[in-house]
């Protein structure tokens, strides 16, 4: 989408002497949004799409006579930016303990099940143009969070086919060998 700098940070001071930072800086607020290789990828990209129609969503929703469903975009919003930049500020690596690729599954499955539940009830029940905007932003925030939780579900299983393998592999190795927790063959 965004071409990469060639020069991320050109110095506009001719004179390295003057400078009083050691290094790159960032100014402002701009160290606090994703890098641009990161918005770039697929994964940021589709991250940054689900932020983006749910908080359409949300506004269509707070706008239109359906306002009891304006909740679930909301909180797909928040939660679509928590995953973001913590995707983009790879917490993943940091915080070990928790199990990222299976929250942000079931987070793009319960968001996809209910965005398509609301924006069907949206379309269908209400008459004004703020519901059915909704209701069909909705289906389209449906289809991106069908599409992450898909990417994500194949990621998954190509990690545990690679584990299976390896399992298979050490498991033809010691096949003629029994195991101390295991009885010997040929014993009762």
């Amino acid at each position: 989408m965004w071409p990469p700098d060639p020069d991320p940070d050109p110095d506009p001071d001719p004179e390295p002497a003057a400078s009083s930072r050691p290094g790159p800086a960032v100014p402002g607020l701009r160290a606090l949004l994703p890098a641009r290789a990161f918005l770039c990828s697929l994964k940021g990209r589709l991250l940054l799409a689900e932020s983006i129609l749910s908080f359409i969503t949300f506004i269509c929703y707070v706008a239109s006579s359906a306002s009891a469903f304006l909740t679930a975009p909301l909180l797909e919003f928040l939660l679509a930016l928590y995953f973001l930049f913590a995707d983009a500020m790879q917490l993943n690596d940091k915080w070990q303990g928790l199990c990222w690729p299976m929250m942000d599954f079931l987070r793009c499955v319960t968001a996809a099940l209910i965005y398509f539940a609301i924006s069907i009830t949206a379309v269908a029940k209400y008459s004004d143009g703020a519901s059915k905007a909704a209701g069909v932003f909705g289906f389209f925030a449906t289809i991106v969070f069908a599409v992450d939780f898909y990417l994500i579900f194949n990621d998954v299983a190509k990690f545990l086919k690679q584990g299976d393998s390896a399992d298979e592999t050490t498991a033809h190795k010691t096949e003629g060998e029994w195991l101390p927790c295991e009885f010997p063959p040929g014993s009762s």
